[in-house]
């Protein structure tokens, strides 16, 4: 007896332990809002703490590069034994020198061009890093809208279920009564049974989209997610002409064209540096003596000017010179069409907005009409002047008209954020 209460009660916490559990599970579905993912995006996206840690590299480069042009000191010290050949047995000698030498580049061409270049290499980290930002923020609004998309799929998917089931009743309760024939009750009985499998693929659906934003926000795609927002028609009059100055104005791809160029004349100066000479200052101060204690030492102090010229090599410096301003001009001809690219793709993005807009305008009307063309099928199918099939065609007709809706402001909406990615709108996100 007393073994099997306490069996009973072992069970007993477990159930409870199962039912505490629930509400834990579902505290880990996190709800956002769009600001708060972006917010939260703009913190975790592994891609844009990759183009910070490169940013963080050419800053680095461009401080140690520039430390290259100011004075370096070095110290050396050091014991040496020197064996004299005498007619008397080797004796060592031992002796010990320490010394300081300060050098500074007074005249080097190769080092300041390489400054110059490391500073616009920074440059062009800075700007792939804002062009990543603008990419970051273009993937989450088309996960963001793609993630509200399926969940008004998903829940029309439901409601069109719901739908279903209730005609097959009624088919079911005319059939009975002996009004509509057997057939018409088997056509309701598989269409519901599509119908589960559309809520099915819509659950899928929704999930991916939602794994989706997960991998944005680095977090595991199993976590639950809870979007909070919907779907808003936001109206559009830009002209294309002013879209393609501003791109042009604004693209990070035509502005790092030109750091490119830049790089290249640096690349020139560079390899032209080795015809010119070099001239660098030492002044160097040192102390000798044979005890390690450098009593009785002699001290000495050297400044000199050193001048080194390669003046000739048989026109190889010259030949990479000749390389180097080649690149020059395939930089400038890169530019060139990276900016028919660009233009390019501000007229495909701008067609793309403008059908959009078009589809869904005429999306908005068609299921104006297959609402009413559903009411008027069910009052036909009641009043037993109408099919079954005209109903469950009504049905998704308007089943499909709905979800054409949905998915033709999704696009729009897409088109739009692509629009703006295309002429290069800055990101502000705080």
């Amino acid at each position: 007896m007393i073994v099997r209460l306490g069996v009973g009660l072992w069970w007993f916490l477990l159930v409870l332990t199962v039912l505490a559990s629930g509400p834990v599970t579902a505290a880990q579905k996190t709800a956002f809002t769009f600001e708060q993912l972006v917010k939260q995006a703009f913190r975790q996206n592994l891609g844009l703490k990759i183009e910070h840690e490169q940013s963080n590299v050419q800053q680095a480069n461009e401080s140690a590069a520039f430390r290259k042009l100011l004075p370096s000191a070095t110290f050396t010290s050091g014991r040496s034994e020197t064996l004299q050949n005498t007619q008397e047995p080797q004796n060592e000698v031992t002796s010990y020198s320490s010394s300081i030498a300060l050098t500074q580049a007074i005249y080097q061409p190769t080092l300041w061009a390489g400054w110059k270049k490391s500073g616009l290499n920074r440059t062009r980290a800075e700007q792939v890093l804002q062009k990543k930002q603008q990419s970051l923020l273009f993937e989450i609004k088309r996960a963001w809208y793609k993630v509200l998309e399926e969940q008004v799929l998903n829940s029309e998917a439901k409601a069109s279920l719901t739908r279903l089931k209730q005609h097959q009743k009624n088919a079911e309760a005319f059939f009975r009564s002996g009004k509509i024939w057997r057939n018409d009750v088997l056509q309701a009985h598989v269409r519901v049974a599509r119908g589960e499998q559309d809520v099915f693929a819509a659950n899928n659906r929704l999930a991916l989209a939602k794994s989706t934003i997960n991998q944005i926000l680095d977090r595991d795609i199993m976590l639950g997610l809870d979007p909070r927002g919907k779907l808003e028609f936001v109206p559009f009059d830009l002209a294309l002409a002013d879209l393609m100055k501003k791109a042009t104005h604004n693209r990070l791809e035509l502005k790092w064209g030109d750091v490119d160029i830049e790089l290249a004349k640096q690349d020139v100066a560079i390899a032209d540096a080795k015809l010119k000479p070099s001239v660098n200052l030492r002044v160097s101060s040192g102390a000798s003596s044979s005890h390690f204690g450098y009593q009785g030492s002699t001290t000495q102090t050297v400044a000199s000017l050193n001048l080194t010229w390669n003046f000739w090599q048989w026109g190889q410096t010259n030949r990479e010179v000749d390389a180097a301003l080649a690149k020059v001009q395939v930089q400038r001809l890169t530019l060139a069409q990276q900016r028919q690219l660009v233009l390019a793709e501000v007229q495909r993005v701008y067609l793309t907005v403008t059908e959009s807009h078009k589809s869904l305008s005429v999306s908005e009307q068609a299921l104006k009409q297959a609402q009413e063309n559903f009411k008027v099928s069910q009052i036909r199918y009641k009043e037993q002047l109408g099919s079954s099939n005209d109903v469950l065609d009504a049905q998704d007709l308007l089943t499909q008209t709905r979800n054409d809706r949905i998915s033709a402001l999704s696009r729009y909406l897409t088109a739009i954020a692509e629009l703006n990615l295309a002429t290069g709108n800055e990101v502000n996100v705080k």
